[in-house]
């Protein structure tokens, strides 16, 4: 493995090196990482049990009702499935608020202890959340920023949309298997280039994150960085490469999590032991995410802006 801390070398890396280092970066300083998004974690997975309390006990019926070898009551699970979600839940109030409003200074913070740890940096608790507090307002109006962001792509996507559905119905009136034909194209086409539009425009918002709390950037100057360094130049292509893997990496994740979640829901019988579980890989997840982004922030600007010269030249500096 590509060693990370002292002596990390600051050069372009390909995908598979970018997950190299990160698994390496992760490894090495799991615990602090982990310490870091703890204190967050826990109230998390608190109110998390009690958002989700109608949907485990419905995914007991249904496992016990598997496990018992008979057809399922569907009256029964028509009746809990109905009553799953019926009524003002406060807790998934709770829950959104704390997603909004705290998640960004526990993810700063451990931006900062990625990001320094990779450097060869050393950084206590104490010193990621007081570097991570200042940015916390910048950081809110980046989400609000990239929700607009998300919004304006929506009603474009959607007006392009309809203007693709009267020309194909057109195409169609002329010519059946023509209509046919442009329209499949057309559909795999649109749906790839959308895909790789959203993929990229996460990573944009991640890249943004990065540059507010490093760099010390004020929101807007984060976002037109993120944008302008994923979204052109060598940045696109690598956003790509590196989206696919990080996608590939997110969808293995939340498939592990999901179905050791409706084991232990279903066979333990115990909303707790889920929560546990859950909790346990949001934490890996979240400490893993954060080095394989931090790693390809730092790609990404040695490739467009010479940041490796920028450092050896800085040291070199302080040095004589």
């Amino acid at each position: 493995m590509d060693a990370s801390g002292p002596g990390t070398t600051l050069r372009p890396l390909g995908v598979g090196e970018v997950l190299d280092r990160a698994v390496n970066l992760c490894v090495k300083h799991f615990i602090p990482l982990t310490m870091i998004f703890l204190v967050y974690a826990i109230p998390y997975a608190v109110v998390q049990y009690f958002a989700t309390k109608d949907t485990t006990s419905l995914i007991q019926a249904i496992v016990a009702s598997i496990q018992s070898g008979k057809n399922s009551d569907p009256t029964e699970l028509s009746r809990q499935l109905s009553a799953t979600g019926s009524g003002p839940n406060i807790w998934i109030g709770v829950l959104l608020l704390l997603t909004f409003f705290v998640y960004p200074v526990p993810a700063a913070a451990l931006i900062v202890a990625a990001a320094s740890f990779y450097l060869g940096r050393p950084v206590t608790f104490q010193q990621a959340y007081r570097a991570a507090l200042p940015r916390w307002g910048h950081l809110l109006g980046l989400n609000i920023m990239y929700g607009f962001a998300v919004g304006f792509l929506y009603f474009a996507l959607g007006l392009a949309t309809v203007i693709l559905v009267f020309g194909i119905a057109f195409l169609y009136a002329l010519s059946h298997v023509v209509g046919i034909v442009i329209g499949i194209i057309t559909g795999t086409i649109a749906a790839l280039f959308i895909f790789a539009l959203l993929l990229v425009l996460v990573l944009a918002w991640q890249v943004s994150y990065y540059g507010c709390v490093l760099e010390q950037q004020n929101l807007a100057a984060a976002f037109v960085q993120g944008m302008k360094r994923v979204f052109f130049g060598i940045g696109l292509q690598r956003a790509l490469l590196v989206g696919l893997a990080y996608v590939a990496i997110a969808l293995g994740i939340s498939f592990v999590s999901a179905v050791g979640e409706t084991v232990l829901v279903g066979l333990l019988r115990s909303g707790i032991a889920g929560t546990i579980y859950t909790t346990i890989v949001r934490i890996a997840t979240a400490a893993f995410t954060t080095a394989f982004i931090a790693i390809f922030y730092f790609d990404l600007r040695v490739r467009e802006e010479g940041l490796d010269l920028q450092m050896a030249a800085s040291a070199a500096k302080s040095d004589s």
